[in-house]
């Protein structure tokens, strides 16, 4: 497999960046995936990366696939984004008419071959192993988080750590703070959330398994042996009692975790470069990154 990611499809070069599609082989499927390198400065750090969108939703074209990775790669992280199979739409309206449906643990398992991909191929891009992270945003974050809890029985090393933006990691969405302490928009916004999350927790397993969607989110025993994590939440972002409630966990399992809150933003705000708080979490990231060997 040596240098296989070097003959994948032709890439391009934006700024510092070099930018390449490989497609990664998923039992009888093949999934996309996208290889960023920095052209100068490169490190030896590696980073698998997951878009958001509620387990439906979203590819490695949006922002916050794209536009994260390279900022990564500007600062001297590779980083393999991961196009990993989706599950129908969430609509009471929209049939699905495509192939058989995907569900969980389909998209995890697409984030597994990409990885053992990456692994492969650390040494012939110059990457070392043991300073593979793994990462992603919303859903995406917990793709990253059950991807890590598998990597040790699909053979592969645990990452050296877990970067997580605003994450959705609970099918059941945790408390947030007491409602004293709210105004009306935002415990409107606190419900909408409640029932948008057990609608994707729901989409994600199907109705005929739902009694799987537990094994779809990372249960309390699962955190004992995590890698240090960095999550960033929003603050008027409905999913942040998730994120924190998450970061509360691994502590009092001794996982070393840093969450921290990007003030004043709403959900996904990593799909809006060229911002203040698009900056400020992409630089809590690389701070925590180079603290933790990358």
């Amino acid at each position: 497999m040596a240098g296989r990611f070097r003959r994948g499809h032709t890439g391009t070069v934006d700024h510092d960046v070099e930018i390449r599609d490989i497609d990664v082989p998923v039992g009888d499927a093949s999934i996309r995936t996208r290889l960023y390198r920095p052209t100068a400065a490169a490190g030896t750090t590696a980073l698998l990366w997951m878009h958001g969108g509620g387990f439906s939703g979203g590819s490695i074209d949006m922002p916050e696939g794209d536009a994260v990775s390279r900022a990564f790669a500007r600062g001297g992280v590779t980083v393999l984004s991961v196009d990993y199979r989706r599950v129908p739409p969430l609509s009471r309206v929209r049939r699905w008419r495509g192939a058989a449906a995907v569900r969980f643990p389909t998209p995890v398992l697409d984030c597994l071959a990409a990885w053992h991909r990456l692994a492969a191929e650390a040494e012939s891009l110059g990457l070392a192993a043991e300073r593979i992270f793994v990462g992603g945003a919303s859903a995406g974050a917990n793709l990253a988080v059950m991807s890590t809890l598998r990597a040790a029985t699909e053979g592969l090393a645990a990452p050296a750590g877990l970067l997580l933006a605003y994450p959705l990691l609970h099918p059941v969405l945790p408390a947030g703070p007491p409602a004293a302490g709210q105004g009306l928009r935002t415990r409107l916004l606190g419900r909408v959330g409640q029932r948008a999350v057990r609608m994707m927790a729901a989409n994600f397993v199907g109705a005929a398994n739902l009694a799987r969607v537990a094994e779809a989110f990372a249960r309390p025993a699962d955190l004992d042996g995590l890698p240090p994590t960095v999550i960033v939440t929003g603050e008027h972002d409905p999913l942040r009692p998730s994120g924190e409630a998450f970061a509360d966990a691994l502590r009092s399992h001794r996982v070393e975790v840093d969450c921290q809150l990007e003030p004043d933003v709403r959900h996904g705000h990593l799909n809006h470069p060229a911002t203040v708080p698009f900056d400020h979490t992409m630089s809590t990231f690389s701070t925590w990154l180079a603290a933790h060997g990358g």
